[in-house]
């Protein structure tokens, strides 16, 4: 008997007050961090969204270019997708959708891009798209040595 008594006095471990205070650090740290973490992706998707964007208004023009067909890059009644297809709506060659918080404003006064056969844009000027994190940016879309510049 006596040797079983040893065995449980020598047992080591955590008091349960070391527990909950461990517990509390790791709940403080988690709520400090967090809201930043979020603000950071909701920045990140913006801009991967702003990037696709802006990738599929190349393939609009490079589709332009070797199908020999208008392209027209046209946005929802909501800004929040968009969509490259040929003029006459036959073929779809990309869609897209922003993430919440991103949109292309209504006060825009550029709402579609349409480019034609050669891959030139019909008509140039700068589209507006309200974000969460960087609030209101614009595109510009402009010719300069027969080449697109897209600046932000």
């Amino acid at each position: 008997m006596p040797e079983t008594k040893r065995i449980f006095n020598s047992q080591y471990g955590f008091t349960l007050l070391e527990l909950i205070l461990v517990l509390s650090i790791m709940m403080i740290l988690t709520a400090v961090i967090l809201p930043f973490s979020e603000k950071h992706l909701t920045k990140e998707s913006e801009e991967d969204a702003l990037k696709q964007f802006i990738a599929a208004v190349h393939e609009a023009q490079l589709y332009a270019m070797t199908h020999k067909a208008s392209v027209v890059v046209t946005f929802s009644d909501s800004g929040t997708t968009y969509k490259v297809e040929t003029m006459d709506g036959t073929v779809t060659v990309r869609s897209g959708m922003f993430p919440d918080g991103m949109r292309m404003t209504k006060q825009s006064p550029f709402k579609r891009l349409d480019f034609a056969e050669t891959g030139y844009m019909v008509k140039t000027g700068k589209m507006y798209f309200s974000t969460q994190s960087r609030g209101l940016l614009f595109l510009s879309f402009q010719f300069e040595r027969g080449r697109m510049i897209v600046n932000e």
